[in-house]
């Protein structure tokens, strides 16, 4: 019995300080890309070429960013360590906020972007984690589309979905259909730990309205014809 307590202590004591180490790295990275973000504003006129590289590096070390920053939700989350702030919302004021944090990678990758999002909706719901989700699977999407990404979003079946469509070649067949089931795919040789989704499958889990509860979706088709992400909820 003792032996037990001790390893559910380390295992413990190593999560704490996991989730400190993820919380400084994360601190320094966003130093690093704010440094980034003044290189490459110098460069745009003076060295085009150099400007494109640092975007590149930019790109990746947001990536890394968002990874920390859903890391560190999930272990509060999971250790009840956050507290969700529910608030009325207007979503297309999200939508805007979120697709100019990243309009100089889209620019930078030549990809165009439509948001197709009623002005007057709106909605309950904790606007950080729910921008983050949509910052994470935008950022991811810059990977696999063409060159068009849409954002819709829409109330269905009483909950608001916020969708992310792009015109690349879809989400693979094992993938379709979202849900836990598919949120924990890892794939090293594509470099994908599936973290993303399973992130945006506990965000949605933890928004709740009476007997329903929030959800992913993944698809392919619509009107770009790849993959679509959806976070619907209640």
């Amino acid at each position: 019995m003792e032996s037990t307590d001790k390893a559910i202590e380390t295992k413990m004591d190593f999560s704490t300080v996991l989730a400190s180490s993820v919380h400084d790295m994360k601190n320094s990275l966003s130093v690093l890309i704010n440094h980034l973000d003044e290189v490459v504003e110098t460069l745009e006129d003076t060295n085009p070429s150099s400007s494109k590289l640092v975007s590149q590096l930019q790109y990746e070390a947001k990536r890394v960013n968002n990874n920390l920053i859903q890391l560190l939700s999930l272990y509060r989350l999971d250790n009840s360590l956050y507290s969700l702030n529910i608030a009325h919302t207007p979503v297309y004021d999200l939508i805007e906020e979120v697709v100019s944090q990243n309009m100089s990678l889209m620019e930078y990758k030549g990809i165009g972007i439509e948001i197709d999002c009623h002005d007057d909706l709106s909605w309950f719901f904790d606007k950080e984690l729910v921008g983050g989700v949509l910052s994470s699977t935008l950022n991811n999407s810059f990977r696999y589309t063409k060159d068009l990404l849409r954002v819709s979003a829409y109330e269905k079946d009483s909950h608001l979905c916020i969708c992310v469509e792009d015109n690349g070649d879809g989400y693979p067949e094992a993938m379709l259909g979202g849900g836990s089931e598919n949120t924990r795919q890892i794939s090293f040789t594509k470099g994908s730990t599936g973290l993303g989704l399973y992130f945006a499958d506990m965000v949605a889990k933890f928004h709740k309205n009476k007997e329903r509860e929030g959800y992913i979706s993944i698809v392919n088709g619509g009107i770009l014809g790849g993959g679509i992400f959806c976070i619907c909820l209640p």
